[in-house]
């Protein structure tokens, strides 16, 4: 019983490891996965997918503007003193009980266009919406392929610091075998150990600066600063785009071409454009058909069943004498008449048209007018604004490429120069010609160069992916 126990008790705690261990595995995503999901989760394009929608709605409403609408009526009552019965059309003084249905339509046959700029107008900004929203999806994957970079910066940075570390480490350890056997002084392993304690120190720095990069890339993805995340790294960062074979018109050409928020701001121009004829029909007459159906029911409704004769006396005077005369007359049969049999005898249809020709409406159409002509300018003002903001980004996006390429192949051609003096240093040092401080500074200068080789490399990358966004091209490694 007690092995039973002990089984079923090793059983479960490897099961809580396994499950434990799974829900703190770290997970590892490519750049596509991080633009999707950033995509997926943003706010700002939740945002614009409601901007997106109300639009839709907007369209659909304009469109619907051309059909006839509907609408039912009723009404129930009691009435009391004197009134006109509506089945009737009499005046009785009984209080009585009343029911009626109407159904009313009407169509608008012309009203300066109105109509048809609407639909066209909620259609071109559906457009935009559409835009707007590619705009937002195409920024936040430059945001996330910028923090990417920075990632896989951080990364490569903390394996050079670790490299020199151990680099250092086996310089020590050589050292240490050199003092024993008297070829050193003792005071050279000093030098080495402050540039261990340099490279520890730069260790840490970059893997706080890893840290950091994650933390900002888990933030713009709104993941939980615990989650467990870290990013591929690809095997070889090419640069697919050469700046300095490409010119300016070419760029911002393209940049023009393939920029949706470029798009989304001619198309707010054409509505706005549109706006102002919308405006305009508010002045012009307006043509509109109508119809209608009605019908009532009273409880002091009758109908006549037929006629019976009576003879009614009535009192004469004839030379000064009164006399009774008699007087055969048709007396109708009332009787009641039931709900459903007069709703259908008080069936009454209409059909007419209607023109309204505006006079003087305190200025509000007129102020609409020029209202719309202003956004209209605004909307111009914008348009040009923008691309006018999109020449000087483009230019200067262009120009960072240019100085990053040539950055970077100057900090590559001093990367091998400190590296060929470092690796000539070091064989000086083992055979006993070169001090240690000597080998540390030169060293150092090869760290240095080697940082800023990478900070140029990674600098270069970044400005030939800003590139890549205004071309319109994916931005990918």
């Amino acid at each position: 019983m007690k092995n039973l126990i002990s089984c079923i008790s090793f059983l479960f705690f490897i099961m809580f490891f396994t499950n434990e261990t799974t829900l703190q595995a770290q997970e590892v995503w490519g750049l596509e996965k991080c633009i999707n999901y950033a995509i997926e989760k943003s706010l700002q394009v939740e945002g614009s997918l409601i901007s997106l929608k109300n639009s839709e709605i907007d369209a659909t409403t304009a469109r619907h503007g051309r059909y006839p609408n509907l609408s039912a009526n009723s009404n129930v009552g009691w009435n009391f003193g004197r009134t006109i019965d509506p089945t009737r059309n009499e005046f009785i003084t009984e209080t009585f009980f009343n029911n009626g249905f109407g159904l009313n339509s009407n169509v608008v046959l012309y009203n300066g266009n109105r109509i048809n700029n609407n639909i066209s107008q909620t259609q071109i900004n559906n457009k935009a919406a559409l835009k707007e929203l590619e705009q937002v999806r195409r920024d936040i994957a430059l945001n996330v392929a910028t923090l990417y970079l920075n990632i896989l910066f951080a990364k490569e940075n903390l394996q050079n610091a670790q490299n020199q570390l151990a680099q250092t480490n086996d310089q020590l350890s050589l050292l240490n075998k050199q003092i024993s056997v008297g070829n050193r002084p003792e005071n050279d392993r000093l030098d080495l150990e402050a540039q261990i304690a340099a490279n520890e120190q730069s260790i840490i720095e970059s893997q706080n600066n890893l840290t950091i990069n994650l933390l900002n890339l888990k933030q713009l993805l709104r993941l939980d600063p615990d989650f467990k995340l870290d990013v591929t790294a690809p095997s070889n960062l090419a640069f697919d785009t050469d700046p300095d074979i490409l010119t300016f018109a070419e760029v911002y050409a393209s940049a023009l071409n393939n920029q949706a928020g470029i798009a989304a701001s001619e198309l707010r121009l054409k509505s706005a454009a549109l706006g102002v004829k919308i405006a305009q029909s508010e002045l012009l007459p307006s043509i509109s058909a109508g119809g209608s159906a009605r019908t009532n029911y009273s409880n002091k409704g009758v109908t006549v069943n037929g006629y019976n004769e009576e003879i009614i006396n009535q009192d004469i005077i004839f030379n000064g004498q009164t006399a009774t005369v008699g007087f055969t007359q048709q007396v109708p049969i009332l009787a009641k008449t039931p709900y459903f049999d007069q709703v259908t005898d008080n069936l009454s249809y209409a059909i007419g048209f209607s023109m309204n020709i505006p006079i003087y409406s305190n200025n509000l159409s007129r102020a609409g007018v020029q209202r719309a002509k202003l956004n209209t300018q605004q909307a111009d003002l914008n348009y040009v604004q923008l691309k006018e903001s999109l020449k000087i980004t483009v230019g200067q996006a262009l120009a960072d490429a240019k100085a990053a390429k040539s950055r970077y192949q100057a900090s590559t051609k001093t990367l091998q120069a400190q590296t060929n003096l470092y690796n000539n240093a070091v064989k000086r040092f083992d055979i006993g010609n070169l001090n240690a401080f000597e080998l540390t500074r030169l060293k150092t200068q090869m760290e240095t160069s080697t940082v800023n080789q990478l900070i140029a490399k990674y600098d270069y990358l970044f400005r030939t992916k800003v590139l890549d966004f205004y071309l319109g091209r994916a931005i990918k490694f």
